[in-house]
């Protein structure tokens, strides 16, 4: 898949969007969008822009964490499968490698 680059806009609604950079002329529908009631405006003093950004950037932490983990956890059960014959003691009984 291609690399792709985010940014995290918000818009003249109010509403705050994670979208690739290249669909600024709303070409894509976004990956993420956090849109905040009257009554949350209020409770956050009218800041939703610094907290949608704030809580879209740990969304992003946690994908990328969970992707590692699960990178790491695919590696680990290779090895335990004997995918990652290396030396001779992961080798079945009665084999040698050369």
């Amino acid at each position: 898949m291609a690399e792709a680059v985010l940014e995290i806009v918000e818009l003249d609604t109010g509403e705050v969007v994670l979208r690739r950079t290249d669909s600024s002329a709303g070409s894509s529908e976004p990956f993420v969008s956090i849109k905040f009631s009257q009554e949350a405006k209020e409770l956050v003093n009218g800041q939703t822009g610094h907290l949608a950004r704030f809580m879209i950037s740990v969304g992003l932490q946690m994908v990328a964490k969970m992707h590692a983990d699960a990178e790491r956890e695919s590696s680990t059960e290779e090895e335990q499968n004997g995918e990652d014959l290396g030396d001779d003691e992961s080798a079945p009984p009665n084999t040698r490698l050369h």
